[in-house]
């Protein structure tokens, strides 16, 4: 259960899971207490503020601790108070003031909502290669139900890791951060780095794998599934829509401009159809092409070459690569035919066919955070992950069709060449 960052609603939303293991212990235990430099008088506080951490370290609904929830925020005030009056604050000391802060908003204390990004973004002001201030301000953003500023903290945190381990609380707590922001697979993953730096299956990795079966949903291959289930709008960057199939295991780029169709899933395949913008030949005839995504399971037996041939029957066909893209391994065609579109200087189209099989961690290449839906009110609101598809198990073959004419080729190969490096993302 977390609080949100909206201080005037006072609103609570159950997410996907409340790790047991995560509030055991929290990330106050990475800070170096020694470059903090605070008074010995302190102590007794520190100390308290150390021990009892599992209280505070994420929001509760009802306090039903034995220690008085006023006794500790005095504690946390306190601290708060006399470590801010340090001069030569270190990296340390802004982390510490940050997660005191961030303590005193899990205790309802409002305004310490804003000094806890404040000190956090210091502490990276000082220290902007410590991956722990990046971390930090992530889980203060996960736990405040603001999951798409904290998975963007921990993608920085990423490219500050240390070499060689890094702590496993690290893992703990991104994986509740990309649980809370419907990334169960990268969750999952995430639990499972704990898992390998101890040498065992952690109680964290079997709670992760739990709780996002609830979300995970596995469906048999012969299954019928209607385009509005199967493809997920995923968000957008400006003009660009983000459709997924996690199902299928990819992901479509699409230009908002343009028109666009998707298949069901039936026959173990689906497809989507593309058509963007007319292009003017010499003449200046404005004319309309496609491209299409396919795929589908392979069959048994059934190599990429027999699957491709049941779509390259054309005599007028030859060999062709593409240097563009996450696409490799392919087998792709250039397809000529001056009978089709003979209007238009005849047909001339490219087919790429590659293939991919089920990775480790099935769909954390698709994912993305989600925001979270806007609640109203004083009450406490609860809010569950919706389910999607786990991908299919067996291997996977993929055609990408560019269907246009001799009178735009220049221009529609150029926009087919840029769909496939930015427009596909396949697993």
């Amino acid at each position: 259960m977390y609080k949100t960052c909206n201080p005037a609603a006072k609103i609570a939303l159950l997410l996907l899971l409340t790790l047991a293991s995560y509030t055991a212990s929290a990330n106050i235990n990475v800070i170096d207490f020694s470059k903090v430099n605070y008074p010995a008088s302190l102590q007794t506080k520190i100390d308290f503020l150390r021990r009892n951490d599992n209280i505070y370290n994420h929001w509760v609904h009802n306090w039903t601790n034995s220690i008085p929830k006023t006794e500790v925020i005095d504690n946390l005030t306190t601290i708060y108070a006399e470590v801010d009056k340090i001069s030569n604050k270190t990296a340390d000391t802004y982390l510490l003031l940050g997660d005191v802060s961030h303590y005193l908003y899990n205790m309802e204390v409002e305004t310490y909502y804003k000094n806890a990004v404040d000190n956090y973004k210091k502490a990276a002001e000082v220290a902007p290669k410590d991956y722990r201030v990046y971390w930090f301000i992530g889980n203060h953003y996960a736990l405040s139900a603001v999951p798409l500023l904290a998975i963007n903290c921990y993608r920085m945190a990423f490219t500050c890791l240390p070499k060689g381990p890094v702590n496993t609380l690290f893992w703990t707590e991104y994986a509740n951060a990309c649980a809370n922001a419907n990334m169960p697979v990268t969750a999952r993953y995430a639990a499972h780095q704990v898992s390998l730096a101890v040498g065992k299956r952690e109680k964290v990795e079997t709670e992760v794998i739990n709780a996002t079966a609830r979300v995970l949903k596995t469906v048999p291959v012969d299954t019928t599934i209607k385009a509005k289930n199967l493809w997920a709008f995923t968000g957008r960057q400006n003009s660009i829509l983000n459709f997924s199939n996690p199902l299928l295991g990819f992901k479509l780029f699409i230009d908002s401009t343009w028109k666009f169709r998707f298949g069901d899933y039936q026959k173990q395949g689906t497809f989507a159809m593309l058509e963007p913008h007319k292009e003017t030949a010499q003449n200046g005839r404005l004319i309309t092409y496609s491209m299409l995504v396919m795929a589908k399971l392979a069959a048994e037996g059934q190599s990429l070459q027999q699957f491709s041939e049941g779509f390259t029957k054309s005599k007028n066909i030859k060999p062709v690569s593409f240097n563009v893209g996450q696409i490799n391994n392919y087998i792709a065609y250039e397809i000529t035919d001056p009978a089709i579109y003979a209007d238009m200087g005849g047909s001339h189209n490219y087919a790429i066919f590659f293939e991919r099989t089920e990775p480790e961690f099935a769909g954390m290449l698709l994912e993305t955070p989600m925001a979270l839906p806007k609640s109203s009110g004083t009450n406490v609101a609860y809010y569950r992950a919706p389910q999607r598809y786990v991908r299919l198990k067996d291997k996977i073959y993929y055609m990408i069709l560019l269907d246009t004419c001799e009178d735009i080729h220049d221009q529609s190969l150029a926009v087919f060449k840029d769909f496939l490096k930015n427009g596909i993302l396949v697993e």
